[in-house]
């Protein structure tokens, strides 16, 4: 194995985990902090953002409510397989380092909401994903309420398509000629 594919390994392993661990570590801060106080929320910086905890049992930004038990299952399973196809990636020689660092986000953040929709249970029953970060409009009403992994999979998409918009994939010569 060359140093680059070693050094992708090691930096995609430490992103996914580092954002993972992460994710889980301030679910379960919210759930056990948030969960002690009258309306299960805390202002931040008032009145822009909250820490409101819910759990999100449908998909992202809650667009299907109610996954079926089967349905959230397969997604979680799914999530894992693009952990996996991400890490494959990061070894193909043409990946890049802005790149690596981007699938490593994604690994992170789909961990995380993956774990929270296989085992994760929700007050209502079932599985469900915890979300706590609130963040309020001026005018009234707020954004949908989110998490960690949440931020670590938008960061890293928005990362990806600006990095493939601003150096659009070219042939394999090309591509290694500029990580050198």
């Amino acid at each position: 194995m060359d140093d680059n594919k070693r050094r992708n390994i090691k930096i995609f392993v430490s992103m996914t985990l580092i954002g993972a661990v992460l994710d889980l570590a301030t679910k379960a801060w919210a759930e056990g902090a948030l969960t002690q106080l009258p309306g299960q929320s805390m202002m931040i910086f008032e009145p822009w953002c909250e820490f409101a905890l819910s759990y999100n049992q449908g998909t992202a930004f809650s667009a299907i409510f109610d996954l079926g038990e089967m349905v959230r299952l397969i997604l979680g399973i799914a999530s894992l397989l693009v952990v996996g196809l991400l890490g494959w990636s990061v070894t193909r020689p043409e990946v890049v380092q802005i790149e690596v660092w981007c699938y490593g986000m994604l690994a992170g953040g789909a961990i995380g909401n993956g774990y929270d929709r296989v085992f994760r249970e929700a007050p209502s029953g079932g599985t469900g994903v915890v979300d706590f970060v609130k963040l309020n409009y001026p005018w009234g009403g707020s954004w949908p309420t989110f998490n960690v992994a949440d931020s670590l999979l938008v960061v890293g998409v928005a990362l990806l398509i600006i990095r493939w918009w601003t150096h659009p994939p070219t042939d394999d010569a090309n591509v290694r000629a500029e990580r050198s």
